[in-house]
């Protein structure tokens, strides 16, 4: 019995220490100090934090505070979406769908898009069904199939439904590039 009160006792104390450092994190990088947010961030992210995940990926989608590559950025959105964070499986549909830091693979942007849009996001549903009309049926089955199968699979997400999605209430949004003109994405 006493061990489970400590038990208790050690998850109360770490956890507000834990959500103060992406606090932290996150309120120097709204101030634009990004160095610090990084500094803050990165360590959560390596823990597997998919909020801090999902924030580093936005520093380098950015290069706020980092160089700009958009390999880790993909890499780290994967992380946190992997994890349920269907702001993350928007962000790596959006790299697939784009072929943006990978080579464009709708099929890849599909499945990504069927976890953001089954997790309540509300911009996955326009750019799956877009990613759904450009693929043959038998691959559309396939990909369906694969999103089934992971849901199944992970059933605790941090769906849209239950909480506000982190787009756009804190980050600024990817400025991406295409042809020269600066564009945001939807």
């Amino acid at each position: 019995m006493k061990r489970l009160f400590a038990a208790i006792a050690l998850f109360l104390w770490i956890q507000p220490a834990h959500a103060g450092t992406l606090a932290q994190g996150l309120s120097a990088y709204r101030v634009g100090n990004y160095g610090e947010a990084v500094a803050l961030i990165e360590p959560l992210a390596q823990r597997g934090e998919p909020f801090a995940e999902y924030s580093l990926a936005v520093m380098y989608d950015n290069g706020f505070g980092v160089p700009r590559n958009f390999a880790l950025a993909l890499m780290w959105y994967k992380r946190a979406g992997f994890q349920g964070l269907a702001d993350a499986q928007y962000m790596a549909g959006r790299f697939y769908g784009n072929g943006r830091g990978v080579r464009q693979d709708p099929a890849a942007a599909l499945f990504w898009f069927e976890l953001a849009a089954a997790g309540g996001h509300p911009l996955a549903p326009l750019l799956r069904d877009q990613h759904y009309n450009q693929l043959k049926e038998a691959v559309r089955q396939r990909v369906a199939a694969d999103a089934t199968q992971w849901q199944a699979e992970h059933p605790v997400q941090m769906s849209c439904k239950w909480r506000s999605c982190i787009y756009p209430t804190w980050t600024m949004r990817p400025v991406w590039t295409i042809l020269g003109e600066d564009q945001f994405y939807p």
